[in-house]
């Protein structure tokens, strides 16, 4: 029988010599030749010859270790290069940008205006932008105007197009000539926030532009100019959060006696007490358009719930500067659910765009709440709840449309008023609903029917602070954006491209 083969690899080389199993070898391969190493000397410990025996070995280990210093060093040094190297591309990148935005700025705003109207995306598509643009598109043909759409993100711009909307690239790098001429060209350009988008030209290249501010809400907490800090932490970022505090165009409010306040915190040429665009969808049945870049699963579920008479909890706190994510459970979230959960209700929380990238790990503690998917407008959701529970966020004031119950609940008014914002409440007198500071606290106010005094309040501050509650925010501000074209652009070019 003929044994099998196996390899035996030599340490010599990477031959393989074919050996039978279980048989000698029929050849061996030669041991290797060593080189014949001298034999050291021995010397009686003490001697001279010992001791300089042992100067030449110590001299050899210490230059051994001098050449491992130097190599270190000069690894140290090649590294420390490459940062210095990438710090340097950096800051040449950002003087770049600083030159071509300073001189488009001024190409903006020289260059000739044409009808064109550009809605300019927050960090998702939502608030007052995403019904305003609905609205201006939708009469776009009337007003004898382009109205384009300047997104944040790849998503948003899908979701633009997916609705047939004019839609600039989200990233710079895809704009073509075409679309510069677009942004350079455009008259009016409508915002709800400070011109900080992901296209670092954008605010240089709308520059000549008109611009209507619609903000993001009524506001409780300082901002704008009334928003500083000491000089000594001062950062370009917060400079250009500034910058962009005005002047403006048109600034969008709720009411006449606001402008004062309003001025206060941002600079702008005409105020409009339209109303925000954002609360239309408060006065009817969201449907359509309404419904893009909704969380439908929370939207159907608060919908089941209500079905079957149960409550629905919508909890909307705003963003805090220090410990983000973070001290939404130390303030008690997990107790509050349980209760909620216990009585067979319904709770979904918003967290603020902000800290929505903590949802993930929050959501992990608490397995049983719902939270509402990060950057989708919440606004058709409020529509689907029964209460709304939150703290110093303007979503109190939109909540107010809906005349339904308001928890202002604040566990941590000391730390948020001291190491995250000022308050500008004085227009509070009444709160619209009971403020509470522990999370048992809120327990207790679950379930219970309101009084008198919070129902007349809550009605009270809705008057009192929005001069329009009929849904036609949206149609106010297309004629806003017809009145500053008609400024823009004189009657005899209204011819578009």
């Amino acid at each position: 029988m003929i044994n099998a083969y196996t390899p035996q690899i030599s340490s010599l080389d990477d031959d393989a010599f074919m050996v039978p199993q279980g048989a000698p070898a029929l050849f061996s391969a030669p041991e290797p030749e060593l080189p014949e190493v001298p034999e050291q000397p021995v010397y009686e410990p003490g001697s001279v010859e010992a001791r300089l025996q042992q100067i030449e070995g110590f001299n050899e280990h210490l230059s051994g270790m001098v050449e491992s210093l130097v190599d270190t060093i000069l690894h140290v040094r090649n590294h420390d290069v490459q940062k210095l190297q990438s710090r340097v591309d950096e800051l040449e990148q950002q003087l770049h940008l600083e030159r071509c935005n300073r001189d488009l700025a001024e190409v903006s705003r020289v260059h000739p205006k044409e009808r064109i109207v550009v809605f300019v995306g927050g960090t998702y598509f939502g608030d007052n932008v995403k019904y305003a643009w609905l609205a201006a598109q939708a009469q776009a043909r009337a007003l004898e105007a382009q109205v384009w759409f300047l997104p944040f993100n790849a998503e948003q711009e899908q979701q633009v197009k997916s609705i047939g909307g004019q839609c600039l690239p989200h990233t710079h790098n895809d704009w073509s000539a075409e679309h510069l001429h677009i942004a350079l060209s455009a008259a009016v350009a409508v915002i709800s926030d400070h011109l900080l988008g992901a296209n670092p030209y954008a605010a240089a290249l709308l520059a000549g532009a008109r611009q209507v501010q619609m903000w993001h809400g009524v506001s409780i907490k300082e901002i704008g100019y009334r928003n500083l800090g000491p000089l000594k932490g001062m950062s370009p970022q917060f400079a250009r959060v500034l910058r962009t505090c005005g002047p403006f165009s048109r600034f969008v409010g709720t009411a006449t006696h606001q402008e004062a306040e309003w001025r206060r915190w941002f600079a702008f040429d005409g105020y409009a007490p339209i109303g925000y665009a954002r609360n239309d969808v408060l006065h009817r049945e969201p449907k359509g358009h309404d419904l893009v870049n909704v969380d439908l699963d929370a939207y159907r579920r608060a919908q089941d719930f209500q079905k079957r008479g149960k409550r629905v909890y919508l909890y909307a706190p705003t963003f805090r500067d220090a410990n983000r994510g973070q001290w939404i459970l130390k303030a008690g979230l997990e107790r509050i659910a349980r209760a909620i959960a216990d009585a067979g209700d319904c709770l979904i929380v918003n967290m603020h765009p902000v800290e929505q990238p903590q949802v993930p790990e929050i959501a992990k503690v608490l397995p049983n709440v719902t939270f509402v998917k990060p950057r989708t407008d919440v606004y058709p959701l409020l529509t689907q709840t029964s209460a709304l529970i939150t703290d110093y966020s303007s979503i109190m004031f939109d909540y107010l449309h809906l005349d339904r119950p308001v928890m202002l609940f604040r566990p941590d008014h000391e730390a948020y008023t001291t190491r995250s914002r000022k308050l500008f409440d004085a227009k509070l007198s009444t709160p619209p609903g009971p403020v509470v500071t522990s999370a048992q606290a809120l327990v207790d106010l679950l379930g219970k029917s309101e009084n008198g005094a919070s129902v007349r309040a809550r009605q009270g501050l809705l008057e009192h602070l929005f001069e329009q509650r009929d849904g036609g925010s949206a149609d106010r501000l297309v004629s806003v954006v017809a009145e500053e074209l008609a400024l823009a652009v004189p009657a005899a070019k209204k011819e578009t491209r």
